[in-house]
């Protein structure tokens, strides 16, 4: 009988997400690029700890396929680590990762020569990966394997044990709102006779069958992450046909909170700001991502509620949003956080529809419009993000 096996499975660590326009006065940089930056030192630093046999990524190493410089000095400075140390590591891509034309390339083929230790599955095709000494052979199938006419299908070795590697949805795993570019993980590529699946894409870590696991991301990327922990897995496969052992290893992350509700009524703007800083202060925690609802207000009464948290609340949270109560989108891979202009745009036309055709037009035609508007906004923000330019301070 082999001995265990002890992997860590870790994904979705988002190099070069940035957000909220908060700027970390020691670096002149986006505070919340460098929260992602220190998430995948961390994941690093206990990984080493583990004492495991294998690391294995499951994608969306970036948050962009033309990541800055600085995300990839970052992710070759804390990977060769894991070199150092003589850890086997498979890294794939994710769909953040993987550009849209094929004929465009991408930063992998410069990591391959920077960390030739490493192996990558980053391309259009699956990779089989053999570790002799560890009796396994891992199997990857990066995003853009998934894109191709023919579904990828996987066979595993009879003299090893293995492990595929793959990046997309599992239908029905949880409620989902999906994100252009995403794939739908075949059924063929899942009942596959492997002893572990490791899977990237869904931020929340967990079983999507008996041996098949999302890792869970390193950091939140947007509301859409509220309900996850970041961190990672360490996976034990005992063999013999017995099930994966996950263990879930959290990581520090910057606060994530929804409020309680506040109804504004017919108070005037300076009240309603006053009872949202209030709560702000109650929550006590500076360094925290605050979201409250603002109901029952008028729009222009919103507006100017807005710009007084804006002006006043800095000193008490790290961010503080607003939101309307209309019904949330959760996007939970994508920065949509109020930052950017593409998806302040995308919540300006969900408030158009919400406010100007909803109560005027039959709720067949509402759907119509929110589905078929929402998709080219989409189709739009997923083509914006691969012309993506270097990080700068303050974006």
């Amino acid at each position: 009988m082999s001995r265990p096996l002890r992997i860590a499975h870790v994904s979705d660590t988002h190099l070069g997400y940035r957000a909220a326009s908060r700027i970390d006065p020691a670096t002149g940089r986006n505070q919340r690029a460098l929260d992602i930056e220190r998430a995948y030192e961390a994941a690093i630093d206990s990984i080493l700890k583990q004492d495991v046999d294998l690391v294995i990524h499951g994608g969306d190493v970036f948050h962009h396929t033309r990541p800055s410089w600085s995300s990839l000095r970052w992710f070759v400075v804390q990977t060769r680590r894991l070199q150092e140390a003589k850890l086997p590591a498979v890294v794939i891509a994710g769909n953040h990762d993987t550009p849209r034309l094929r004929i465009s390339g991408s930063a992998f083929s410069l990591l391959e020569l920077a960390l030739p230790g490493i192996h990558f599955a980053t391309g259009y095709e699956m990779a089989e990966f053999a570790f002799p000494d560890l009796g396994t052979m891992v199997t990857a199938v990066p995003h853009g394997a998934l894109t191709n006419p023919n579904p990828p299908i996987a066979d595993p070795h009879p003299d090893y044990r293995n492990v595929l590697v793959t990046h997309g949805f599992v239908p029905g795993v949880a409620k989902h709102q999906q994100e252009p570019g995403e794939e739908e993980l075949s059924s063929l590529l899942l009942d596959a006779a492997f002893e572990y699946i490791a899977l990237g894409h869904f931020h929340i870590h967990g079983f999507a069958s008996a041996i098949a696991a999302y890792s869970g991301s390193t950091e939140r990327t947007g509301w859409g992450d509220h309900d996850a922990t970041p961190g990672y897995l360490v996976v034990t496969l005992a063999g013999d046909g017995a099930p994966p052992e996950l263990d879930h290893i959290p990581l520090p992350a910057r606060p994530m909170v929804r409020l309680p509700a506040i109804s504004g009524g017919e108070r005037p703007a300076r009240e309603i700001a006053d009872l949202v800083l209030h709560a702000t202060t109650a929550h006590g925690d500076p360094e925290a991502m605050l979201r409250i609802q603002l109901n029952d207000t008028p729009r222009p009464v919103r507006r100017e509620v807005e710009a007084i948290i804006k002006r006043e609340s800095l000193a008490i949270a790290w961010s503080l949003e607003i939101r309307p109560p209309r019904e949330e989108i959760f996007y939970p891979l994508d920065d949509r956080s109020g930052e950017a202009e593409l998806p302040s745009l995308r919540a300006m036309f969900d408030e158009f529809v919400a406010e100007r055709v909803e109560p005027t037009r039959e709720a067949s035609f509402v759907a119509a419009v929110r589905e078929r508007g929402g998709r080219v906004l989409d189709e739009a923000i997923a083509a914006a993000r691969d012309t993506e330019p270097a990080e700068a301070a303050g974006t």
